[in-house]
């Protein structure tokens, strides 16, 4: 693939977390923890593109011997799955902004939905595409080095843009922008159920 491809798939894989960071970032983000979180979604994206793409290349050299391809089902079913957490993860972190904000705390940093086991299980969340991405890669020839910097360089910049662009809408929206955050990514969530399911 050539470079300009792999940009192209690293913004398609990216717009996800920018939908998701943008209400994220109205909760009043810090810049260093918006930086933190750019990293840890870029290292979990280049993490599930090259475990998917070498679980494909290996089902991929199955497949030449046994001369029949039979794991489409699987696939979407993995990806389904994945993405139904995905979902409630999403609406479960709106909800949460939603009740932190109707409690009025002033320690914004209690309902940072951007630290620990919460982070982690949003970057999982918003990198599942590039698992499934992974497996289309592991088919055909692909440089890995050069993926991994274009994709880690691309998300991490969709990552700060996203984050960056919603806290600048929470200044402009003040006191209840960690409720309209909150909102948007319950509704988010629910979208994504509904279309994954239906």
């Amino acid at each position: 693939m050539s470079v300009f491809e792999l940009f192209v798939l690293s913004a398609a894989l990216g717009t996800d977390l920018f939908s998701v960071a943008v209400p994220i970032g109205m909760n009043k983000v810090r810049r260093l923890v918006i930086i933190q979180s750019a990293v840890v979604f870029a290292i979990f994206h280049i993490m599930m593109i090259l475990v998917g793409y070498h679980i494909g290349h290996w089902l991929g050299s199955i497949v030449e011997h046994v001369g029949a391809y039979h794991i489409d089902w699987q696939v979407t079913s993995v990806q389904n799955v994945a993405t139904i957490i995905g979902a409630v993860v999403l609406a479960g972190l709106g909800a949460n902004m939603i009740k932190d904000n109707l409690r009025s705390q002033q320690d914004m940093a209690a309902g940072n939905p951007l630290r620990g086991a919460a982070l982690i299980v949003l970057a999982a969340s918003v990198s599942v595409d590039a698992l499934a991405a992974g497996f289309s890669l592991g088919m055909i020839d692909v440089d890995l080095l050069r993926l991994s910097l274009i994709l880690g360089i691309v998300i991490f910049a969709i990552g700060v843009l996203g984050l960056g662009l919603g806290r600048k809408l929470g200044g402009y929206i003040g006191a209840r922008a960690e409720l309209m955050g909150g909102i948007i990514l319950v509704i988010l969530g629910i979208h994504i159920l509904w279309t994954t399911i239906c």
